[in-house]
């Protein structure tokens, strides 16, 4: 019963927060067009990311890579070199 309790008071509260932003943020804003954007405002936070995709996909293949170094038998590190050219997890050179 207090977990029921205590999730409704946060509902409430949680909303209380919305209405009080809504009426303190203005409504008529002013459109951005390209004409008032200055040169620090095109530069998007983005171009500060780093490249996720990139970071994501070498984190996934790296300890395939280790292993095969760690692999003495010849007939073994054929396959396994194989298989990583077959299943594309060699990275592009």
């Amino acid at each position: 019963m207090r977990l029921v309790a205590a999730f409704m008071s946060g509902v409430v509260v949680c909303g209380l927060l919305i209405l009080g932003a809504k009426s303190v943020l203005p409504t008529q804003a002013d459109e951005i067009t390209t004409d008032n954007i200055t040169d620090n405002l095109s530069e998007s936070l983005t171009a500060l990311l780093p490249d996720i995709e990139r970071i994501y996909k070498e984190a996934l293949i790296t300890p395939f890579i280790k292993a095969e170094d760690k692999i003495y038998d010849e007939d073994i590190a054929e396959f396994y070199s194989d298989l990583l050219d077959r299943t594309g997890l060699r990275p592009d050179e």
